[in-house]
């Protein structure tokens, strides 16, 4: 009988959410089924063989290391999504914000809009996977509140404010990284 490996494991032994194990797992096209584990309980859980959950990982582990890709000077970082700023009822609540992270911020968008169809998409910002959490940090610190999840409520404004001066600091795509001379990474040797 083949091994397989619960979403909730998966997202366990990475340190991500489950609905990012869901949709990468969709993106790589991997087979996923529904079965009963001993940690479910009895309950159908979405699973991946464990061959499957491996190259799941592999595509996790390859995603937190840096893209090094040649640019007209050197390499250059590309490891970037977006983060995002979007009112989910502007019309009954426009303090109500959803903010958080994205690879493809087109698709998260379609796929919020399946429970908030009316959602309007106010700022988003580069944004490296690893700045998700000081970003939301640093976005909701001060004349907001917590709602629920990724959800606040506060002035619109303000949080582009907070947002605009956090990403102001980051660097971008557009960064060059200067590679010592002793890296292995220069390509000068």
């Amino acid at each position: 009988m083949e091994n397989y490996i619960t979403f909730q494991e998966i997202a366990e032994e990475n340190g991500i959410g489950i609905d990012t194990v869901r949709r990468n797992a969709k993106k790589l096209d991997l087979e996923i089924t529904r079965r009963k584990t001993p940690k479910s309980k009895g309950a159908l859980v979405n699973c991946l063989s464990r061959g499957d959950a491996d190259q799941l990982k592999a595509f996790f582990d390859q995603k937190q290391n840096y893209e090094f890709v040649p640019s007209e000077s050197g390499l250059s970082v590309q490891r970037y999504g977006y983060f995002y700023l979007i009112q989910l009822v502007p019309e009954a609540l426009p303090d109500r914000m959803k903010i958080g992270y994205t690879d493809n911020l087109e698709q998260r968008l379609s796929e919020h809009r399946t429970s908030a169809p009316t959602l309007k998409l106010i700022k988003s910002w580069e944004c490296k996977r690893t700045w998700d959490q000081a970003a939301m940090d640093s976005i909701t610190r001060e004349n907001c509140k917590h709602v629920l999840n990724e959800v606040y409520e506060g002035n619109v404004e303000g949080f582009i404010e907070r947002g605009d001066k956090f990403f102001g600091n980051m660097p971008n795509s557009n960064s060059e990284v200067v590679f010592s001379e002793h890296s292995p990474l220069n390509e000068n040797e």
